[in-house]
């Protein structure tokens, strides 16, 4: 074998080896700070970890507004915020990849206001998440651990996320 072969071999195996990142459930959430549409910091870690704050569970929501699965999504998370909010549970929106110039005028089209609102323009928090499809949706407990997650599209997504965020209760 000449040591051309054995040095492509070699990256080969290097670089298919390596392992990708996926956050698992009962993994800890990783803690972040982002900007909201109102230019205010929110911190994961003022709502997880923090028994005074009443909160029971976060419902982080990364899209972009080039996604039509997003679309059909964030108005049934729209529609879910104030009842989730009774019962303690905070939904999170996360725009992956966009500015909020982006983020805001898709959001205005499909009627989108009640969620708190994030960008993470660079995609850090999103890669801190494992995210490499969207929709992506994490459910986070007062404890910090993630309790469930959605990775892309799915029927019956209110059904899903009702069944998903009931987890966040029982913390």
């Amino acid at each position: 074998m000449r040591l051309s072969q054995i040095l492509m071999s070699f990256f080969v195996v290097l670089f298919m080896s390596a392992p990708s990142f996926a956050l698992n459930i009962n993994d800890t959430a990783p803690l972040f700070s982002l900007r909201d549409s109102n230019n205010k910091y929110f911190h994961l870690s003022d709502y997880v970890g923090v028994k005074k704050t009443g909160v029971k569970g976060i419902v982080l929501n990364f899209f972009a507004s080039y996604c039509k699965p997003c679309k059909n999504e964030l108005p049934v998370l729209n529609s879910l915020v104030d009842e989730f909010e009774k019962k303690g549970i905070k939904i999170v929106i996360v725009g992956y990849g966009e500015d909020f110039d982006k983020i805001n005028e898709m959001l205005s089209k499909i009627k989108v206001d009640k969620p708190i609102i994030l960008s993470d323009v660079y995609s850090r928090i999103g890669a801190k998440y494992g995210v490499n499809g969207l929709p992506h949706t994490v459910f986070i407990g007062s404890d910090g651990k993630v309790k469930d997650i959605i990775r892309g599209e799915l029927p019956n997504i209110e059904k899903v996320i009702r069944e998903k965020a009931g987890k966040l209760l029982k913390n």
